[in-house]
């Protein structure tokens, strides 16, 4: 209650501070600016033997809406839908809508966000519910709504390159949640699904992290390094250095990175003890773009609950079971290039080694077509993925995922 009279206070006072700027407070809502999507999806994932289909269309979208400042003062709000049609009862939930008490289909509407912001000292603060864009935390958009969290978060840029964030968190929601869960929910819930049960402690997240970019014309290079903690649950630390430079017509990049994760304190979340590591490598020619991607993971598998920034992440698998070993490629080309602008597409294929007797080894291929339409339909998009996946001695499966959307925005 305290905390909440602060807030009020606090925003009562900045706002009662006569205008610097031409918004006036009764022009902070009238100009404000209202951005959407419209997402109209459809996944189905084939087995081939005994396991049943799981196919989802969902039809909703993101509709986002912020406030104009004043005196460094805004607020911001975001609503997120996703709602089954032309479902089959007999098909199970993929997961781009909810599941609910009988296992059928059923509608995600949501608050996605709704938070005050301030902007002073070269500083953003947050506070309330945000998504978030950092490496370990962020919106993981694969599905029809993406992820969200609700606590404070501060991002400071007083020094030219320079970022330095910090976060305070204290819930999330996931793909098709339709109300916020405690942090301690998510890992239980994360745990679970690895088949592990454990009453993890009820602590917030606390992150910091830093990205700089150093000033070199030859070789660019970034630099971000983060620290996550959950006390008597886990520590990560994530570590990435983003390397490019232009060789003649050619961009050549390497990407490496570094994650660790610690069960810390009682350790409530079990005995986490592993870290992921690898590289990308690639080239850009003439529209074409080839990566060659690799990682290696510890002895624990690594743990998710809130998005992340594996170094392989395909349509179906990411690198993150314990003892893999993951080597892939990607292929990508811009048909921009000879003229079909908006045309994208890219093959990617991945071959997943996994320790014997923890799980079978595997690998991926993905394919992806992509078209952004302009003029008169700017804002409209088409994409279909497919994915197909080979178990050893395993049952394989494959994945058709299809994507209409269409953005907009209005106001300023």
């Amino acid at each position: 209650m305290m905390k909440k009279s602060y807030l009020s206070l606090l925003v009562l006072s900045t706002l009662a501070i006569p205008a610097t700027a031409d918004t006036s407070i009764d022009q902070m809502f009238s100009q404000g600016t209202l951005k959407g999507e419209l997402r109209l999806f459809d996944f189905t994932r084939d087995y081939d033997n005994t396991t049943n289909t799981k196919h989802d269309t969902s039809f909703g979208g993101l509709f986002y809406y912020n406030t104009a400042k004043v005196n460094g003062l805004s607020f911001g709000t975001s609503f997120a839908s996703a709602n089954p049609i032309w479902t089959n009862d007999s098909d199970d939930v993929y997961g781009l809508v909810a599941r609910d008490a009988a296992g059928d289909h059923d509608n995600v509407n949501r608050l996605q966000e709704y938070f005050v912001q301030g902007n002073w000292w070269d500083t953003q603060f947050k506070l309330g519910a945000q998504e978030l864009r950092t490496p370990m935390m962020n919106p993981h958009d694969i599905r029809a709504i993406p992820r969200t969290f609700r606590g404070f978060s501060a991002e400071n840029k007083s020094v030219d390159n320079l970022t330095l964030s910090a976060l305070y968190i204290t819930d999330s929601m996931g793909w098709s949640d339709n109300n916020f869960v405690s942090v301690k929910e998510a890992v239980q819930s994360e745990l679970a699904r690895a088949g592990v049960i454990a009453n993890v402690a009820d602590n917030p997240v606390y992150a910091l992290g830093a990205k700089y970019k150093l000033p070199f014309e030859t070789l660019k290079t970034e630099v971000e390094l983060w620290h996550y903690r959950m006390e008597d649950v886990f520590n990560q630390t994530y570590a990435r250095v983003k390397l490019s430079t232009q060789l003649g017509a050619t961009n050549l990049y390497l990407t490496p990175s570094y994650l660790t994760q610690q069960a810390t304190g009682e350790e409530t979340g079990g005995s986490l003890d592993t870290y992921q590591y690898g590289f990308h490598l690639g080239a850009k020619l003439a529209g074409t773009d080839i990566t060659y991607m690799y990682a290696k993971t510890g002895d624990d598998t690594v743990l998710t609950p809130w998005g992340d920034e594996k170094i392989v992440i395909q349509q179906v698998y990411q690198s993150a079971r314990a003892g893999e070993e993951v080597n892939a490629l990607r292929v990508a080309y811009d048909f921009e290039k000879i003229g079909l602008s908006g045309l994208e597409a890219y093959a990617f294929y991945a071959q997943y080694d996994v320790p014997t007797g923890t799980e079978k080894d595997f690998n991926e291929t993905n394919f992806s077509i992509t078209y952004k339409f302009a003029g008169a339909l700017s804002g409209l998009g088409l994409r279909a993925r497919y994915a197909l996946v080979d178990i050893d001695q395993g049952e394989d499966f494959d994945d058709l995922r299809l994507y209409i959307t269409y953005k907009f925005v209005l106001g300023k």
